[in-house]
């Protein structure tokens, strides 16, 4: 979720800064009213306090029938053009193409929950995605419609007791940023702090729980025709995560874990965050400065290719590095500083891998880099990914599979919408020979959201053609090369511990 144009170090013009921060006695009020939930529920479970209303709303069939009668509206429309002939038919499918991606873009937007965050993934999927559905999705990164304010204030009721305005000395009704859980709105702390207030919308804990059980039974049902895929995993990983990301007391503790591992990096920027202020529906954090990450597609070539390399050390320098990695990579979440570091704002999905995980995932790469196609098979069905006694050639599997690995497989490579589609499209097909392998391949436990972050941030770079040695970049990771790069000199001169 992206956070606004503004610097961390900016205070209210219209405030007096005090020498030291006061937000102690709102602290102990927040757990006051935390021991109260507790109390409360220890007491009467049946007794739980339900939101006046909610931003999110919908059971489950009700969730079901929006994404089917969109499919029905837009079956009808693509029956009308076929009214039209010659190039009538031609602007007739172009306007069915432009209205039936405002129509999605409408009600993921609406629905919100789980529903708007597969869109926002949809969105990066650059090469795969029509142009004019990517435009329209790309709004759910930043720009849901908001939720009234009155529902602002009955969240900051049940959470702290207290309105907006009495915790901070200024807080802002419009929100800058509305996405898939929640709104993000400009404050300012009691002592002239600049802040980013994330208020969660009421009901998405329900719509995202029945968005969950309807993607879940599809996977098992999917599972019923793949014979490597295990959908129990993939179900519980999916609804952990999604639903980790409802805890913004677990999301403050990530950010903060995130934070200490780069703080004073030369080039990967995490914001403070204030957990004393925050509760499991507010998150309060530091108020970035910075441009939207779209603002690189206009950046020259170098530019554009030193922005994707900062993204691609940050994401897997944190995974080999710190075993640790942030599973919601689009462009809403990242922004461009003007002293060339790049904020990264969004820490509710997130994930840590064990050493022997990470292990794993290093002996699969020292496979490929040596080209042992052999050790290569062997160690993805140690993983998990591949079913083994798979009936094929180690070179068919090869074939098919190494496109999941193919920007680090060469010593120079840019990231475009062709290859960024054919990543994905082979890991999706599900016909001819490609589809008989994938039918043999798994999602392990725990990589649920790697692979979305892998084919993620393909697309993402796709977007600016960000060209880089990413090769030699890993290399410095699985095998302690040197730094290939201006930046990975930088890294390893302003790192903390291991460079990214």
């Amino acid at each position: 979720m992206p956070y606004t144009p503004e610097s961390p170090h900016e205070r209210d013009p219209h405030a007096t800064a005090s020498p030291t921060r006061n937000d102690a006695p709102v602290a102990r009020h927040i757990a006051g009213r935390q021991a109260e939930y507790v109390t409360s529920l220890s007491e009467d479970p049946h007794e739980l306090p339900r939101p006046a209303a909610r931003a999110v709303s919908g059971g489950r069939i009700a969730r079901s029938l929006r994404p089917a009668s969109l499919a029905g509206r837009t079956f009808a429309r693509w029956a009308r053009t076929y009214a039209s002939f010659g190039s009538g038919r031609r602007a007739a499918r172009d306007q069915f193409a432009l209205r039936t991606a405002e129509d999605v873009r409408r009600t993921m937007g609406e629905m919100k929950g789980a529903i708007m965050k597969f869109g926002q993934i949809l969105s990066l999927m650059t090469g795969v995605i029509p142009d004019d559905m990517l435009g329209e999705l790309a709004a759910l990164q930043a720009d849901a419609p908001p939720m009234a304010y009155s529902l602002v204030e009955q969240v900051f009721e049940q959470e702290y007791g207290r309105t907006p305005q009495q915790i901070f000395r200024r807080f802002e009704r419009e929100p800058f940023a509305a996405a898939s859980i929640g709104q993000v709105h400009r404050a300012v702390l009691r002592d002239g702090t600049p802040a980013a207030v994330k208020v969660q919308y009421p009901g998405v804990r329900e719509a995202i729980e029945h968005d969950l059980a309807n993607v879940g039974l599809l996977i098992s049902l999917g599972a019923r025709f793949s014979q490597g895929l295990d959908a129990g995993p993939i179900v519980r990983d999916l609804k952990d995560g999604i639903l980790g990301e409802l805890d913004y007391v677990r999301e403050a503790a990530w950010q903060q874990r995130f934070h200490d591992e780069f703080d004073g990096h030369g080039f990967i920027y995490v914001p403070r965050v204030y957990p004393e202020l925050s509760t499991s529906r507010v998150l309060v954090q530091e108020l970035v400065r910075g441009r939207p990450f779209a603002a690189a597609r206009a950046l020259p070539q170098g530019e554009r290719n030193r922005v994707g390399e900062i993204v691609f050390r940050y994401a897997f320098g944190s995974i080999y590095r710190h075993g640790l990695f942030n599973g919601d990579p689009h462009p809403g979440n990242y922004l461009l500083r003007d002293d060339g570091s790049v904020a990264f704002v969004d820490y509710g999905c997130v994930a840590e891998f064990d050493a022997g995980t990470v292990d794993g995932f290093i002996r699969v790469l020292r496979a490929l880099y040596a080209e042992d196609r052999d050790a290569w098979r062997a160690g993805i069905e140690e993983i998990g990914i591949l079913r083994r006694g798979a009936p094929f050639t180690t070179e068919e599997l090869y074939d098919h599979m190494h496109w999941y690995w193919e920007p680090v497989l060469h010593e120079r490579i840019a990231f475009t919408p062709e290859l960024a589609g054919e990543m994905v499209r082979r890991n999706t097909q599900t016909t001819g020979a490609g589809g008989r392998i994938n039918e043999q391949c798994n999602v392990p436990a725990g990589m649920v959201f790697l692979t979305r972050i892998n084919f993620g941030l393909a697309g993402l770079l796709a977007n600016i053609r960000a060209e880089g040695p990413w090769r030699a970049i890993v290399a410095e990771y699985i095998d302690d090369a040197p730094p290939a790069t201006e930046l990975g000199a930088v890294s390893a001169r302003t790192s903390r511990g291991a460079p990214v």
